[in-house]
């Protein structure tokens, strides 16, 4: 009786797996590059998350208005755990863009991710040159598309082998591809580069890393700053930018439009003293405060960011990683000339003026 009731039970628990297996799909980790302990770089597993991936690699396009057709942009992304593809939805939604997400044909699992078994499938993968992940399905219209945005997360301080199976599936040549990235604590490094060598004739953009949890509006402050052909953000063409000039060249800054902006516009033309700041940013003290009204409660800055750090009353514009603070308030972004701002030496001297 005891046997029977034990068989019956399996057979019961077995039928209410097989109902669940539709709706639900298992977990994965998201890996990116961790801070270094030693000269050889590790992988740092991200908090595991629900991920319900598509079973193809096919588009889902939007429904488009009359001003956003014909835009030709599409966002693909590979993502284990969802740190990436929340990302691509943000550039989905500020673009109105088509989204593929890039499916594994052979899925990778928990063991397949287990950095610490020099054997699992991602290590095996990351240290073959020749690997190359077959993808489930395919973008049947690449031709339609001018712009690639091309998310993934860092193994290795690389972009997983899969996303080379990408690039090699297509022609990419004339299509502007701007690549993002997401990790725990490393910057895109040499890996949007390596892409790169896949599709030599395509205009590559230079590449973002963002954290997991990064902002709508951070994202936004990136696409905002990217020479792309055409405006998919409707972005007007009147934006206000600005010609931060220093003697070792000159930086352009695209301006938001804000209180904090509005009130330092009125100061301008003005010469402005700058230093450098933790290794990651140039300061300078500013003569006057400026209105924090409807600034949003945290912002996380990235290279490139222009910022006002309400503590001290400073203009920060950031050339490396810095954390999510309450206390900045986004003001616009350099959109030429931040390795020369980055390059420049001790305390210096910036004149900043409106470019007509």
């Amino acid at each position: 009786m005891r046997r029977l009731f034990a068989i019956l039970a399996t057979i019961s628990l077995l039928f209410g797996l097989s109902a669940c297996s539709g709706t639900a799909t298992p977990n994965s980790l998201d890996l990116s590059q961790a801070s270094q302990q030693d000269s050889s770089s590790v992988l740092e597993s991200s908090a595991t998350e629900p991920s319900a991936p598509p079973i193809s690699s096919t588009v889902q396009e939007r429904v488009p208005d009359e001003e956003s057709a014909g835009s030709g942009v599409l966002v693909a992304y590979f993502s284990a755990t969802g740190n990436t593809e929340k990302i691509a939805l943000h550039l989905q939604d500020i673009l109105d863009a088509d989204l593929c997400e890039i499916v594994p044909e052979d899925p990778y699992t928990s063991e397949d991710l287990d950095y610490s078994q020099d054997g699992c499938r991602a290590n095996q993968e990351q240290n073959d040159p020749a690997a190359r992940p077959a993808i489930a399905g395919s973008v049947e219209k690449m031709e339609d598309y001018s712009v690639v945005f091309l998310g993934y997360p860092i193994w290795w301080g690389q972009a997983p082998k899969i996303l080379c199976t990408f690039l090699e599936n297509y022609d990419f040549d004339g299509v502007t591809i701007v690549p993002f990235c997401t990790s725990g604590s490393s910057d895109i490094g040499s890996s949007a580069a390596t892409l790169q060598d896949l599709a030599p004739n395509a205009n590559w953009l230079s590449g973002q890393r963002f954290s997991g949890s990064a902002s709508r509006e951070t994202v936004a402050a990136w696409v905002e700053g990217l020479n792309l052909p055409e405006s998919p953000t409707g972005a007007e063409d009147s934006q206000t930018q600005l010609q931060l000039h220093f003697a070792g060249g000159e930086a352009i800054i695209a301006l938001e439009d804000n209180a904090t902006t509005r009130d330092f516009l009125a100061m301008l033309p003005a010469t402005l003293t700058f230093e450098d700041y933790a290794g990651s940013e140039k300061i300078s003290f500013l003569d006057q405060g400026l209105s924090t009204e409807n600034a949003p409660e945290s912002y996380d800055p990235q290279a490139g960011d222009v910022a006002l750090y309400t503590p001290w009353g400073n203009l920060a514009i950031f050339y490396g990683d810095a954390g999510s603070s309450s206390d900045l308030v986004f003001m616009g972004r350099v959109v030429s000339g931040l390795e020369l701002l980055a390059g420049m030496d001790g305390t210096f001297e910036g004149t900043v003026t409106v470019l007509a």
